[in-house]
């Protein structure tokens, strides 16, 4: 049964009613919000704008970065691969499958699964946590000489740093784990990373949108009661972990595939429960690819970078199987904290774990 257009129009309205208040309150430029319910793309709008003077109204086909909203995508892929090719398992050892990885010492122990929940012991920018005697290697774009994603060159970057830890032992979030992933993918599938997202993903979805973030970005940063022009590079080097972007729409298309089965056979497996990886005084995991409350009723993974935010999240349990996706240009904006009075308009619980958004000079 469909629902009536009055209750639809009321939905809209309600929608639309918390994005623009939450727009002043956090002083947004623009965003895009897209809201999957009953297995079906429920609503999708963009609001204000991609430019300070206002003449660029954000619509459903403005293209934002997924920034680290690309590693559920990497990881649904390694699934997916792990299902079907039994050749190919989490389990294996990634110098089975990666040549030019390190097939001795502490890094030849590191397996696909330590890869998908953080836990190979591999760095992750200038972040020392969990790692205080690693320096930060090296990622200049310079090191990745193709424009577009090359995932030898994405390993290289990194390859000669020591690890953090003992694969296993630890945990310690890391992109440069997710290039390795990438490479690992690429020996299991027998085609490059972006072909296998192509072939597997992209097209079955119909997220034409999907590319890789190869150009020039321009966001926001709101300091000291002003509007900060910044500005993005080429991503690409980094495209499993934080280098996809896309409209709206496809980003809600893939919350969709993944609320209705339609990659994995086994969704769930994206928030399994790793050993290690529950942060105890904050009630949450990392698994596969994807963050996830304790009680399994909300997972999500955000994404962040020099120009933007975005935001994936899930409610697998709800009886409409509630999903939000959120992408803006702001970024010092609180995308959680807009997504969770969204879910409350649909009636559903979530997990407070965001902070309201205070500007100091």
């Amino acid at each position: 049964m469909f629902a009536s257009f009055r209750v639809l129009a009321e939905s809209a309205e309600m929608i639309d009613a918390v994005v623009l208040d939450e727009m002043a309150k956090q002083n947004i430029v623009g965003m895009a919000v897209g809201i999957v319910k009953d297995g079906y793309i429920y609503y999708a709008r963009g609001y204000g704008h991609n430019d300070l003077p206002r003449t660029q109204p954000v619509t459903t086909d403005t293209i934002f970065s997924w920034a680290s909203v690309s590693k559920t995508l990497t990881a649904t892929a390694a699934l997916m691969l792990d299902e079907q090719n039994p050749s190919f398992d989490i389990d294996d050892k990634v110098a089975k499958h990666v040549s030019y990885w390190p097939n001795f010492g502490r890094k030849s122990r590191v397996r696909i699964w330590h890869l998908l929940s953080h836990r190979a012991g591999i760095t992750h920018y200038r972040k020392r946590k969990n790692c205080p005697e690693n320096r930060a290697p090296d990622y200049d774009r310079s090191k990745h000489i193709s424009p577009l994603f090359n995932a030898r060159q994405g390993v290289e970057v990194f390859i000669n740093q020591p690890l953090c830890f003992e694969p296993g032992s630890s945990y310690k979030y890391s992109t440069f784990g997710y290039n390795l992933l990438a490479s690992a993918i690429e020996g299991g599938a027998g085609t490059g990373y972006a072909a296998w997202i192509e072939d597997q993903i992209k097209k079955p979805l119909g997220m034409f949108s999907l590319r890789q973030a190869a150009g020039t970005r321009t966001g926001f940063e709101r300091r000291c009661h002003a509007w900060h022009e910044v500005v993005r590079g080429n991503d690409a080097w980094k495209l499993p972990g934080g280098g996809w972007e896309s409209n709206i729409v496809d980003l809600a298309k893939f919350a969709r595939a993944l609320l209705r089965d339609d990659l994995l056979k086994n969704t769930r497996r994206l928030w399994t429960t790793v050993a290690g990886n529950i942060s105890e005084n904050r009630n949450f995991g990392y698994g596969f690819g994807m963050m996830f409350t304790l009680d399994k009723n909300e997972v999500w993974h955000k994404g962040k970078n020099d120009t933007s935010r975005a935001l994936l999240v899930l409610y697998p349990n709800s009886a409409e199987r509630l999903g939000i996706v959120l992408m803006t240009n702001s970024v010092h904006s609180n995308a959680t904290q807009i997504a969770h009075r969204l879910a409350k308009v649909f009636g559903q619980t979530v997990f407070n774990r965001s902070t309201q958004v205070v500007e100091t000079c």
